[in-house]
């Protein structure tokens, strides 16, 4: 059965319903702010190690670790991000939020997003990996970049 279909018959059925929904919005977002807050602590992390390490194999080890915490990380976020995109799109199609009106008026885009690329997205996807993708080529590069701060 379509999702369209699923909310329709669940909506007419049960007054509570987008009630529900949006309980579990006002948490999924609370949960994707918590865990998108650890990510950038763990990265902010990472990189005030990188004066603190002795040798080039302690700054790969811290680089490893942090790739990894990263990954598991951006993981979450992207399952939380996920299940956020869901519920909105559910009510969006039981329709009379207005959080959904609100959020199709910000992703119309402005001067500062001029892409109309939802900002919500950009915290949940795009960040995070790139973030990771930045880790993972500074472990490669880990002996330059301890020589580099360590001159």
């Amino acid at each position: 059965m379509r999702l369209e279909n699923r909310i329709f018959k669940s909506s007419s059925a049960n007054s509570s319903y987008a009630q529900h929904l949006r309980d579990e919005r006002v948490h999924m977002e609370g949960v994707l702010n918590q865990r998108f807050n650890f990510f950038s602590v763990i990265f902010g992390f990472i990189i005030a190690s990188i004066s603190y390490v002795k040798n080039p194999k302690q700054l790969m080890l811290v680089f490893i670790f942090g790739f990894i915490m990263e990954l598991l990380f951006t993981m979450l976020i992207g399952r939380a991000q996920r299940r956020l995109q869901i519920n909105m799109k559910m009510l969006d199609l039981i329709g009379g939020d207005p959080s959904s009106d609100i959020k199709n008026e910000a992703n119309k885009g402005c001067w500062l997003n001029p892409f109309k690329y939802s900002v919500v997205k950009l915290m949940g996807y795009l960040i995070p990996i790139i973030l990771s993708i930045i880790l993972f080529i500074s472990i490669l590069f880990a002996k330059e970049i301890f020589c580099y701060f360590k001159q």
